[in-house]
């Protein structure tokens, strides 16, 4: 998913279009993704004054995340369409090219990892839940310091 300047020019009048399927499971190491399927990423780019190009990226994935709850393996499906726009000059907008070549596998990568939630939850996380209630009276509660004060010096 590397392309020269030169080559992305010369090609997008006659096939702008790309798609492949790539494996991230060395990227996640320490990350909260315990597995991660092949991605599959296709799309097409444009050229706009041969110093500025849009790529459209359709990405397509699944996660196997930990459940908040019951520590299980819950899938996540990520299907995103992304607008990524590199350009020769400095723009906020946009990401700058440094020197003759556009990788898009680092925009790839952080678009998942934006996507993934904070927290997943399974289905059935809440069948076995049990939350634990206990309520305490004033006179059962010690305080710490309450001791302290038969103490003199």
């Amino acid at each position: 998913m590397k392309w020269t300047i030169h080559e992305l020019i010369k090609k997008h009048t006659t096939n702008n279009k790309f798609e492949a399927v790539l494996d991230f499971s060395n990227e996640i190491v320490n990350t909260d993704i315990l597995a991660i399927s092949e991605v599959n990423v296709k799309g097409d780019y444009e050229v706009f004054d041969s110093s500025e190009f849009v790529f459209n990226i359709d990405i397509k994935c699944t996660l196997a995340l930990e459940c908040a709850i019951t520590l299980k393996e819950v899938p996540f499906v990520i299907d995103i369409q992304v607008e990524e726009v590199f350009s020769i000059e400095e723009d906020e907008d946009s990401n700058t090219i440094e020197g003759i070549t556009i990788d898009l596998l680092p925009i790839i990568w952080s678009n998942i990892i934006l996507e993934m939630p904070m927290r997943v939850i399974s289905e059935n996380a809440y069948d076995n839940f049990e939350l634990d209630n206990t309520e305490f009276d004033d006179d059962e509660v010690e305080n710490a310091f309450s001791n302290l004060k038969n103490y003199k010096k």
